[in-house]
């Protein structure tokens, strides 16, 4: 294609790609295709999809100015506004799952919030903070775990999420959300979260971030199902043995996913004393180590659905401000793209069981600089 004979940058991939999402856009509701979770396969609402491009939508606006991506997040600004995705007058609906919360734990409350943030401050429209609030308000800090509960969509309390990304990227939507609103009630509740950080995760050796908040935070009915389910384990060690395995490779591809989220956190709140812990500087560490390079590209949580690529840059841009982080956030993009976008659809959709979440996910890129791309990289898409 004509793109490959010039120099080809990050920012000309999101226009591309914002264009081809602009023709998937419903007309009437302005929603965006929903997805299934990724992996996970759970049905979802098109409320995570819609979040997401109305990001990418304000980003391409930002760079072109074209008019038609300023009228498509506007779209998906009054869908996510509308009733139908917050039935019950509470949390937004986010999964269909009859098995699972319909909330999708607090990350699909952050992912919501996140949107609402960065258009009601791109768009100066202040009624979206109030809204977002009064979600990210909605959610108690658990007295015992120091973790949020989650909150149904009709309002009930439910359990702590114990997903460590999920509590770290509800705090980090709940900074973005306190620094550009103000808000001095959002503020307290991620000092607060910030306050008790050390002790919610868990990290390996290397530095890489355990999956789940620390078992003796769990609550007596959590940690009587977890030791039944260890204890069916042990009875069949390749079971067992197969197990910890695939956690650990679903470690591996979410530690990038974490560490976005710590970026954040750490662009709203840079002064705290969390940064220089020991605890966090190796998970940092970790990310340029050989272990982590080369597992991740084995890890079906990575590529193809979680986007390293985008994540480790933003990390590096965030933490690692210099020239040579630089030619590594390139060469993250590059492998990314290069994995994952389809050049004929200009959508992020190869190799993923989740085609329309993963197109969804290069709004993560909309925080990096205009990088250039490593066109070797990218040739190999071509062959």
């Amino acid at each position: 294609r004509e793109f490959f004979t010039k120099p080809m940058n990050l920012y000309d991939i999101l226009i591309q790609s914002a264009t081809a999402a602009l023709s998937l856009q419903d007309s009437e509701q302005g929603f965006m295709p929903a997805g299934h979770n990724g992996a996970y396969h759970d049905p979802e609402t098109p409320v995570r999809n819609t979040a997401h491009w109305l990001i990418t939508f304000l980003k391409a606006y930002e760079i072109s100015g074209e008019a038609k991506f300023l009228d498509g997040a506007k779209q998906t600004i009054s869908y996510l506004c509308s009733p139908e995705i917050r039935p019950m007058g509470a949390t937004f609906w986010h999964r269909k799952n009859p098995s699972k919360d319909f909330c999708n734990g607090l990350m699909g409350q952050a992912w919501t919030i996140e949107a609402l943030t960065v258009a009601a401050e791109k768009l100066a429209m202040p009624e979206l903070f109030t809204l977002a609030e009064q979600v990210f308000l909605l959610h108690p800090i658990d007295q015992v775990s120091g973790g949020w509960q989650r909150v149904g969509v009709d309002g009930s309390h439910l359990a702590v999420d114990y997903t460590f990304n999920h509590q770290l990227w509800f705090a980090a939507s709940g900074g973005l959300l306190a620094k550009a609103s103000q808000s001095q009630a959002v503020n307290q509740k991620v000092q607060q979260f910030l306050d008790s950080l050390l002790s919610l995760f868990e990290v390996y050796p290397c530095g890489l971030i355990r999956h789940m908040m620390p078992f003796k935070l769990f609550s007596i009915e959590k940690q009587a199902q977890v030791l039944r389910k260890q204890l069916r384990q042990l009875k069949k060690p390749q079971t067992f043995i197969k197990e910890k395995a695939y956690l650990r490779k679903k470690e591996v591809g979410y530690h990038g996913f974490n560490m976005y989220a710590f970026a954040l956190l750490n662009q709203a709140y840079p002064e705290h004393v969390f940064w220089k812990s020991t605890k966090f500087l190796s998970t940092l560490k970790f990310i340029r180590s050989d272990d982590y390079t080369q597992s991740i590209q084995t890890s079906k949580y990575g590529f193809p659905y979680n986007p390293p690529g985008f994540e480790i840059p933003f990390t590096l841009k965030t933490f690692y401000p210099d020239s040579k982080s630089q030619d590594e956030q390139s060469h993250w993009v590059s492998q990314q793209l290069n994995a994952s976008y389809n050049f004929e659809t200009d959508l992020m959709n190869n190799n993923t069981d989740d085609l329309m979440t993963h197109a969804a996910r290069i709004y993560e890129a909309t925080r990096l600089d205009n990088l250039s791309l490593d066109a070797t990289i990218l040739q190999k898409e071509l062959a």
